[in-house]
């Protein structure tokens, strides 16, 4: 007779056979577009379709590191437009780093999930001669969009490391684990508003002491914002967004 024991161990060993499959394409598809077997588009294509693959496998599995490192990888992939030499490097680390979360998850071992992250390959979209980096990484929670493009170049060119999320609930199950330097909210936003993502973060004892600033068109002495918790600065999108930006970072510590 099959237990439900048995039907979940089996189930595993199906989950972690097609993470190790997806893994192995990766590679595959890499290889043939190296050797110029497949064409660019083609194999942008089938990465995206194999990581987003990975982290359905990961969330209906609990394989908490391999879901945010997936989430990451999206994030990475999302902006780019053709494969360069670099961009090969970056993505065989990417699978290089899921292999080590699988290997964390059959061997019931704990991952430093935020240490990963830090370590992994920051996406780019500028000039990176004209750009002085920082160690320090930003979570931009925002909806897709023209602002969202523009706010994200902005920060890139101040030479911060990147995270892009498009929904304040995959903000509340992601920053635990990424802890990010600091969390910048739209105040605009479904399902959770940015003031509620703000006030959640400030009351959770795992999240309380990540720096958050919010994005909004009033200031902070506006009634809208009479809710914001009284240490989250307020941002203003506009020709001096940057500079905003860099002396928040300044007064928190951050920079």
């Amino acid at each position: 007779m099959v237990t439900d024991q048995d039907l979940m161990r089996e189930l595993r060993t199906e989950a972690i056979d097609t993470v190790e499959d997806r893994l192995t394409n990766l590679g595959d598809v890499l290889t043939s577009f190296v050797s110029g077997r497949i064409l660019e588009d083609e194999c942008l294509a089938t990465i995206k379709l194999e990581v987003h693959s990975l982290k359905s496998v990961a969330s209906s599995f609990d394989m908490k590191a391999l879901k945010v490192l997936c989430h990451r990888f999206e994030d990475y992939l999302f902006i780019l437009s053709d494969i360069s030499e670099r961009c090969i490097k970056d993505i065989h680390d990417y699978a290089d780093r899921m292999s080590e979360c699988l290997e964390a998850f059959v061997n019931d071992r704990e991952i430093d999930i935020s240490a990963m992250m830090r370590q992994l390959p920051a996406k780019g979209g500028f000039d990176e001669t004209e750009v002085t980096f920082h160690d320090v990484e930003v979570m931009l929670v925002m909806e897709p969009g023209i602002a969202t493009k523009i706010v994200t170049r902005e920060l890139l060119e101040c030479g911060y490391r990147m995270i892009n999320v498009a929904s304040t609930l995959d903000a509340v199950q992601l920053i635990p684990s990424m802890r990010p330097d600091m969390v910048i909210v739209s105040r605009v936003m479904p399902e959770l508003n940015g003031i509620d993502l703000c006030c959640a973060l400030k009351a959770m004892p795992s999240t309380r002491s990540i720096p958050v600033a919010l994005i909004a068109s009033v200031g902070k002495e506006s009634s809208d914002l009479s809710d914001l918790p009284s240490d989250v600065p307020v941002l203003r999108k506009g020709s001096k967004f940057g500079d905003d930006v860099a002396d928040v970072f300044v007064n928190l510590g951050i920079l």
